[in-house]
């Protein structure tokens, strides 16, 4: 019983080590700051994202604005963020923003 258990956290923790790896090479292009410093980045419901007409986003939580300039594109098709807090305030702050790549009817291009 003890080795099962122990191969069930074993594949657990690869698991969650497997699906936050892509995060750790990962820099904002603005600020050239890391985007995760240990357990800062998730995936989001599009729901909580808005497009802005300037090519960035509003992420609706948290109120952040961010700039088409930080924004980056997500490998597999949804929304990320990479967020943590700032000690002395306790505020949050944007770490990294990622965003699927926006896909342009071919109706809408020029032939």
């Amino acid at each position: 019983m003890r080795r099962l258990i122990f191969s069930a956290i074993c594949i657990a923790a690869t698991t969650g080590a497997n699906a936050h790896d892509w995060y750790e090479d990962k820099i904002d292009p603005l600020t050239k700051f890391k985007c995760c410093g240990g357990h800062d980045c998730r995936a989001i419901p599009q729901s909580s994202v808005r497009s802005r007409t300037d090519g960035g986003y509003t992420y609706l939580p948290h109120g952040f604005t961010i700039p088409r300039e930080r924004v980056q594109e997500s490998p597999d098709g949804q929304y990320h963020i990479c967020e943590n807090t700032y000690v002395i305030t306790n505020q949050p702050y944007l770490r990294c923003f990622f965003a699927p790549r926006v896909k342009v009817s071919s109706l809408l291009l020029p032939r």
